[in-house]
């Protein structure tokens, strides 16, 4: 039945310029350059790990095992970023997504740095010197929330956010944000400014209900600014920044020579990718994984405690994170106490030692705000666990017995008055009962395989109408 109710829908995700960027990221990954740093990324993540889990002995078995796939990622998410480094050609690039097949074309994974199974990311490369159009329409089902960032450098610092209850829609809900240099006249509501240093246009949608809620349709026009050429193809005005952005004359010199073909080669394309990972590589994994492993000194953290949820304006500005780490034999349970506070939304997803999910279309490796049950008095008591305990808020963790959790309180609407709170405690399973609500819901082996089954339909709309396997 799900899959004769996706034969009926296409999804917004699946445009001819996506289809396109996807196969030259394939094809760019697969290319010597990339090969060969790819050696070298798995023994900086190696190391990285090796330190930061260095309470529990390091990385486990099952997450070396997940080790190279971790790298094949980082580096298909690097051939990504390789195409949006030139603002001149500016496309909606969706990335930072599970593999998936759709198209004619099975496109690897690109997770990366506690990818969210909740969100959709796109993002458009973007440059002071032009003006910009975005154009786009939010479906029927409005997801849990949207978001537009704009990102400056190469860290992806954010600089400024258009929010879903900010953006002026109209009835059809379709919508029109411009995107430049100069501030927003006086009323107008939808419009981002470009800083000398904006290199990115992060657009997020996070679904909570994946049955109903759906991606927005999106496109970006460039509709002024300085010709396309070489010195943009090969990311000029991403890396010389501020150099030429605040200077028209430099600008247009650097426009000069027009945009070659032999710049779009799979090898020009492979070693400027290559210098993405070594550039941002080994040290980004390990400055993501210091989140969950250690304290604001510095010190590396016990397992199994929570941190409170706070802001990290260079990993989301607009959004609280709670980050920590698990280390758990398969009869024992971590217990997680959430109080929401003032969040319109949060999340609980389970990731490897990579930061990176795994197969969360099958498995309940994470739950959100619409999916949990939640207790009498508001609150959340979601068990986190590699032996499913029959409780209907379970979090598996896709058999792992060590891992990262980086939890997401979104729409805080008094991050000072109303903070979010997060109480954790380890428990043997064959105790789990006593130290859970009396109210605490439970189901039956049917019970949870309808919940897989809606969560494998919510999931292969994002790719319909092809389901996923």
């Amino acid at each position: 039945m799900a899959s004769a109710a996706l034969s009926n829908q296409v999804s917004p995700l699946g445009t001819p310029v996506q289809i396109s960027r996807e196969r030259i990221a394939m094809n760019t990954a697969a290319t010597l350059p990339v090969t060969l740093m790819k050696l070298v990324l798995r023994q900086g993540f190696l190391a990285a790990a090796n330190q930061q889990f260095k309470l529990v002995g390091g990385p486990d078995e099952a997450n070396l095992q997940a080790l190279d796939n971790a790298v094949d990622e980082y580096a298909l998410a690097s051939a990504f970023s390789e195409q949006i480094l030139n603002p001149m050609d500016p496309a909606v690039v969706t990335q930072v997504a599970a593999p998936h097949s759709w198209y004619g074309l099975d496109v690897g994974g690109s997770r990366l740095l506690y990818d969210n199974p909740d969100t959709i990311y796109r993002f458009i490369p973007v440059n002071k010197t032009s003006e910009y159009v975005l154009t786009g329409r939010i479906l029927e089902a409005t997801p849990a929330d949207t978001t537009f960032s704009v990102l400056e450098g190469t860290s992806g610092l954010t600089s400024s956010i258009l929010t879903l209850d900010d953006l002026e829609r109209s009835p059809d809900g379709s919508f029109v944000i411009t995107v430049s240099g100069e501030a927003a006249t006086p009323g107008q509501r939808n419009h981002l400014v470009l800083t000398s240093s904006s290199t990115l246009i992060a657009a997020r949608n996070t679904l909570g209900d994946w049955v109903t809620e759906e991606p927005m349709e999106l496109e970006v026009h460039r509709v002024s600014g300085p010709r396309n050429s070489l010195f943009a193809q090969l990311g000029g005005f991403v890396l010389l920044g501020a150099l030429v952005n605040d200077n028209p004359l430099l600008a247009s010199l650097a426009s000069l020579i027009p945009p070659l073909a032999i710049a779009e080669a799979p090898l020009v394309r492979g070693t400027l990718t290559a210098l993405l990972m070594i550039v941002r590589g080994a040290n980004q994994e390990a400055k993501y994984m210091a989140l969950a492993t250690t304290d604001p000194s510095g010190q590396l953290r016990q397992p199994n405690e929570m941190t409170q949820p706070a802001s990290n304006a260079e990993f989301l500005a607009n959004q609280l994170q709670s980050n920590g780490y698990f280390q758990l034999a398969d009869n024992q349970a971590l217990v997680l106490t959430i109080d929401k506070g003032s969040a319109g939304f949060f999340n609980v997803p389970i990731y490897n030692d990579w930061t990176i999910t795994d197969d969360y279309w099958n498995q309940q490796t994470s739950l959100n705000i619409d999916q949990a049950v939640p207790n009498p008095d508001g609150t959340y008591t979601l068990v986190v666990s590699p032996t499913d305990p029959g409780v209907a808020n379970w979090v598996s963790t896709g058999g792992l017995n060590q891992g990262t959790i980086a939890m997401r309180f979104q729409n805080v609407a008094d991050p000072e008055q109303d903070r979010p709170t997060v109480d954790s405690r380890v428990v043997p399973l064959d105790e789990l009962a006593s130290v859970l609500p009396g109210t605490t819901a439970y189901v039956t082996a049917e019970e949870r395989q309808a919940q897989l089954a809606a969560r494998q339909f919510g999931y292969n709309k994002r790719y319909a109408p092809y389901p996923q396997p």
